[in-house]
C-alpha cells in the first residue's frame, strides 16, 4: 500500500496499523481527501478517533469509521464551503 502522507500512524505492522490503513484507504476512496483527514485526525491514528470494537475485522472496521469520518467531517464543517470565484 503506497504512502498516504497521514501523521499519527502506528507502526509496526500492528493490527491496530492494518486497521488505521484499512480505514485510510476507504475513507479517502469514499470522497474525503488526505488534508480534509488530516483536519479530523489532528495528528491522532484513526483508531484513537474510532476505536475499533474487540475482534472486528480490519474491513469491517474500515467501512464502520468511513462513516464515522464522514459524520464528524459533516459535522465539524472541515470542507470549505464557500461558493468559488
Amino acid at each position: 500500500m503506497p504512502e498516504t502522507g497521514f501523521g499519527g500512524r502506528e507502526g509496526g505492522g500492528s493490527e491496530p496499523c492494518l486497521h488505521a490503513d484499512r480505514a485510510l484507504s476507504a475513507a479517502t476512496e469514499a470522497g474525503l481527501t488526505v488534508a480534509e483527514l488530516e483536519a479530523l485526525l489532528r495528528g491522532r491514528p484513526p483508531t484513537e478517533v474510532v476505536p475499533p470494537w474487540p475482534g472486528e475485522d480490519p474491513d469491517t472496521y474500515a467501512d464502520r469509521a468511513t462513516g464515522a469520518f464522514m459524520t464528524l467531517y459533516l459535522s465539524a464543517d472541515v470542507a470549505d464551503d464557500s461558493p468559488p470565484g
